[in-house]
């Protein structure tokens, strides 16, 4: 991330803020406040097909999530039609809140899944979205 900090902007959850998702998007599954384990109880609540976000453009619905140190990665589907269907989000603590921050949009289910292992320290081959 550097050394820059993120622009932050609203979300429709009043425990979540959100960075690179300018648009105002309601997190169902996040928590109501923060805990000492507020990301595992996040990550507990995430199974597939459920909401994780939705807004007035899309609401995308959770196909994996992986819990690691002290963040939490999913990997989302859109409903309905979209000229990216797939995106992953990271979610982190910041100031008490719970900071979503988009890691991206994807052509194609590899593209993502490599994106979504990037983050989580696993390896993945190449996919077509690495010349788009």
């Amino acid at each position: 991330m550097g050394d820059q900090p993120e622009n932050l902007f609203p979300s429709l959850t009043p425990s979540a803020v959100q960075a690179r998702w300018r648009v105002p998007t309601e997190f169902p599954a996040c928590p109501d406040e923060f805990t000492d384990d507020a990301l595992m109880l996040y990550a507990s609540r995430l199974s597939f097909g459920t909401i994780f976000a939705r807004n007035q453009f899309a609401t995308s619905l959770v196909v994996h999530h992986q819990l690691r140190d002290d963040d939490l990665v999913v990997l989302t589907r859109f409903t309905g039609e979209a000229i990216k269907d797939w995106a992953v989000a990271h979610v982190s603590i910041l100031d008490g809140d719970f900071l979503h921050r988009s890691e991206g949009t994807f052509y194609s289910l590899q593209g993502a899944m490599k994106h979504f292992c990037e983050l989580t320290g696993e390896t993945f081959g190449e996919s077509i979205d690495d010349y788009c």
